[in-house]
């Protein structure tokens, strides 16, 4: 048989095997995909499809760190090309950011901007990963630097004010949004409804509030922004001024009041109120009295306060309306 025989035998048998682990992916035998992959990389080890292959092999097997190794083996690859493809670096800063691993994210971005150092995407994955390691005034700069490339890009005024805030630069942190909203003033209630989540999470409060005031004046007609403001008010304590946002709410939608009565009452038991969201949640049974979800959650109200006759007696009903 001569060499050309050969070569052809070999890329027949390689054909096969490729198809025989795209077969088992398919069955969810990725142990034997595996094993089979690891075969065709020995074959062909300048193939780097078999490596990609592999990486996602292990990925939806749930072997994750193996997975991990190998995208990483891949990234080493394409950081040493002149043309940057980041296949290999888009899975580890998905896999990264959905598991919380943002020192990791880190490393690579920051390795990735020393072979990219103009690359505005990758900017913006670093800046991410910098405010959620704590890194806020590299966040900051790396955000700054993006306004300075793209002055018509709202959203990287909105990351810049993001970072701000987080430094506590609040003047400043307003004015870049500020300048999101000259940019795309139609957006102005979504930038700021942005801003008053950062405030939030961080307890400032007050300023939150009002960010969420700006919503309501660019959108009067728009309820959401009034369960914004009463959520803050449940977790500020002030259950009475919560009931009065969502109020507002149900007047500018009354076709959600059973909807929008159940959020108040979830987001009460999330912050113990208890007795407030049985009546939130009567409130959502009075508004739709078919629907089973809220006389669960009244249940779940009454068992929290000990009610055991008025929870059991709930339970009962909700059941009886989902047979």
């Amino acid at each position: 048989m001569g060499q050309r025989d050969h070569n052809v035998d070999d890329k027949s048998v390689s054909e096969r095997m490729g198809k025989a682990a795209e077969g088992n992916l398919q069955k969810r035998e990725y142990r034997a995909a595996i094993d089979l992959y690891e075969k065709l990389i020995e074959r062909h080890p300048g193939d780097d499809s078999f490596v990609l292959a592999l990486a996602w092999a292990y990925h939806d097997g749930g072997f994750m760190d193996k997975a991990i190794d190998y995208f990483e083996k891949l990234l080493e690859k394409e950081l040493q090309r002149k043309i940057f493809t980041g296949f290999a670096f888009d899975e580890l800063v998905r896999i990264f950011k959905r598991d919380g691993h943002y020192d990791r994210l880190v490393v690579i971005c920051e390795r990735a901007m020393v072979s990219q150092p103009g690359d505005y995407a990758l900017m913006g994955d670093l800046g991410e990963a910098y405010l959620k390691t704590g890194g806020i005034e590299k966040a900051v700069a790396v955000f700054r630097k993006m306004t300075d490339m793209e002055p018509e890009d709202a959203m990287a005024y909105c990351r810049l004010g993001n970072a701000l805030a987080a430094l506590e630069s609040f003047g400043e942190a307003e004015a870049a949004y500020e300048q999101a909203t000259a940019i795309e003033p139609t957006m102005a209630g979504a930038y700021y409804s942005r801003l008053s989540e950062v405030y939030r999470r961080a307890g400032h409060y007050d300023r939150a509030i009002r960010a969420l005031d700006r919503c309501i004046r660019e959108n009067t007609s728009e309820p959401v922004y009034h369960l914004l403001f009463g959520d803050i008010m449940v977790e500020k304590g002030d259950t009475a001024a919560a009931l009065i946002a969502y109020e507002r709410a149900v007047k500018l939608k009354s076709d959600f009041t059973g909807a929008y009565y159940n959020r108040l009452g979830n987001t009460l038991v999330r912050f113990s109120h208890h007795e407030k969201a049985v009546t939130a949640f009567q409130k959502a049974i009075t508004a739709e009295p078919d629907n089973p979800f809220y006389i669960l959650y009244l249940a779940g109200a009454h068992t929290a306060l000990g009610q055991e006759d008025l929870a059991r007696q709930a339970m009962e009903k909700s059941e009886a309306l989902r047979k």
